[in-house]
């Protein structure tokens, strides 16, 4: 009773909020300018993967932002895309484009040869716009030499529906202000799109319930979410009237319930998503998310009044919001404080 093991993680947090400042303890938008303003021809950018997390779309923006959007080569690597690699990465050299290769950690057998064509990047001969890119979860078969020596980035999912809320509506193309503000059915698509991320957060932070949330842990990622505002979107711009059980199909049955393989996982995902996406959240201006009513569909607004009622929702979520009973959290309170301090221990020497 003395000490709690499952709430050292909150005890922590309102540690360093008091001694230091609230914004240590809320992540960072993603920056992927600054990253690049590090970076040099000869160095690679290297992105560490995480489940739930696809910087591919951040990155084919920020290309187009930057003029090399048409000249950008991609290729997922794997059994026999070596030499198809290699090639890629002699002709950008010369001709000053970007090369983007994904999931590294497949191709075990041609880290060496990366490690070799890194090692052999002359400033003298590379063109100064050539810029590698490389993508991999954690593998103790990546190249050291290659890490040690590039810029190296992580674009994990936020903690918490609040930080998961609010990444959201920074991604493209939710920030942009044309999409934001175009569509022909402004208010009901306002709303939509906020039940949409709040959906995408809700379904990601089941994950750490382990079983308790889902069967099998799904990697539902950016992607799953803006392919689902897109269709909203569209929907909404071609037809006069909304059509909720078109898009929850769409959403509950194609792009997030495609990665769905268990059957009381779905069952469960479309009972989220019916009482999420529905005809009162749009409709009704006292619609609760939760029975506490701390979740709640907030009024229609320009986009700065959807982040400023996200900043307001608690740091760290109660679990009746996922509509579970209050000791769910236990467990998992208890699994990140032993993450933690396992973290801890292997900052230490030995």
């Amino acid at each position: 009773r003395c000490l709690r093991p499952d709430k050292v993680v909150p005890a922590v947090q309102d540690f360093v909020s008091s001694n230091m400042s609230q914004k240590f303890i809320e992540p960072p938008p993603f920056d992927l300018a600054g990253a690049f303003a590090d970076s040099t021809a000869c160095a690679p950018l290297i992105f560490v993967l995480s489940p739930g997390a696809d910087p591919t779309g951040a990155l084919l923006k920020f290309a187009d932002d930057q003029g090399f959007g048409r000249t950008l080569q991609s290729l997922s690597l794997g059994q026999g895309q070596g030499p198809i690699a290699m090639a890629m990465i002699e002709k950008a050299v010369k001709d000053g484009t970007w090369v983007v290769l994904q999931n590294c950690h497949l191709a075990v057998s041609w880290m060496s040869t990366l490690e070799r064509l890194c090692e052999e990047l002359n400033p003298e001969k590379v063109n100064s716009n050539f810029r590698l890119w490389l993508t991999s979860y954690p593998s103790p078969q990546f190249p050291v030499a290659v890490l040690q020596n590039s810029v190296k980035m992580t674009n994990e999912p936020p903690k918490g529906l609040r930080a998961n809320i609010a990444r959201s509506y920074l991604l493209d193309p939710v920030n942009d202000p044309n999409f934001f503000g175009g569509c022909n059915q402004e208010q009901p698509f306002r709303k939509l799109l906020f039940g949409v991320c709040f959906f995408h957060a809700l379904v990601q932070e089941r994950r750490k319930f382990a079983a308790l949330g889902w069967n099998i842990p799904y990697e539902f990622n950016d992607t799953d979410l803006q392919i689902s505002i897109r269709q909203v979107n569209m929907l909404l711009n071609q037809y006069s009237h909304v059509d909720y059980d078109a898009i929850r199909y769409l959403i509950g049955q194609c792009n997030y319930g495609g990665r769905v393989t268990d059957d009381w996982d779905r069952r469960c995902l479309v009972s989220i998503l019916n009482n999420i996406l529905c005809e009162k959240m749009v409709t009704d201006p006292s619609y609760r998310f939760s029975e506490s009513g701390v979740y709640f569909s907030p009024p229609h607004g320009e986009y700065d009044s959807y982040l400023e009622y996200t900043k307001s929702l608690p740091l760290i979520p109660e679990p009746e919001v996922f509509g579970m009973h209050s000791n769910a959290d236990i467990t998992k309170d208890q699994k990140e404080t032993n993450d933690l301090f396992n973290s801890i221990l292997l900052t230490q020497s030995a």
